[in-house]
């Protein structure tokens, strides 16, 4: 959890890092791909600075089926029977 200054209040912005190399986290060992949360800003810093930890960003799942229809369908064709 990061906060940031917005005009003249504080917003708590939670972002999730993944693991770039297996350290030691808030006393907890952490290994290679674990996506975690740091909540101090300090922290993420260093970690970030020395390369240990790298934004993750979850990717967005896109259906790419809305908006076809039958006539737009690829047609199914049959293998040609070798003669």
């Amino acid at each position: 959890m990061i906060a940031a200054l917005r005009g003249s209040f504080f917003v708590e912005v939670i972002m999730k890092f993944k693991v770039v190399k297996g350290c030691v986290i808030n006393g907890a060992a952490c290994k290679v791909g674990e996506i975690i949360e740091i909540a101090s800003a300090d922290e993420l810093k260093a970690l970030m600075g020395v390369g240990r930890v790298e934004p993750h960003d979850e990717p967005v799942v896109k259906d790419r089926s809305i908006g076809l229809d039958e006539e737009t369908k690829p047609k199914r064709r049959a293998r040609k029977k070798p003669s």
